[in-house]
């Protein structure tokens, strides 16, 4: 939030417990972003565009087509540029650790 960049190869990747429909939004967010959702086995589900809100609009929410364990945050148009598509298969490293 509040960003008014993202440098290229850069994102951030949101992490959840157990897997369920998952919904983003662009509250407070002055870049345009691209977000995948990825299943519990890493498995690309789809991607979404999404555009900062214009004052007076509405949010719109974003959001797995199934049940996602991941979610995938990006400068927009990065996974077109490296022909990134729904059913490719990823490994997350150096995924953090839970706090007790």
């Amino acid at each position: 939030m509040f960003r008014s960049h993202l440098p290229e190869g850069k994102g951030m990747l949101f992490v959840f417990e157990k897997a369920d429909i998952l919904s983003f939004w662009m509250k407070n967010t002055l870049i345009p972003l691209s977000i995948a959702f990825f299943d519990e086995n890493q498995e690309l589900l789809n991607i979404e565009d999404m555009v900062p809100v214009q004052k007076g609009k509405l949010l719109s929410s974003f959001k797995s087509k199934a049940p996602a364990r991941y979610a995938l945050e990006v400068p927009q148009g990065w996974f077109k540029k490296h022909k990134i598509v729904p059913g490719m298969k990823f490994s997350f490293l150096d995924q953090p650790k839970s706090v007790e």
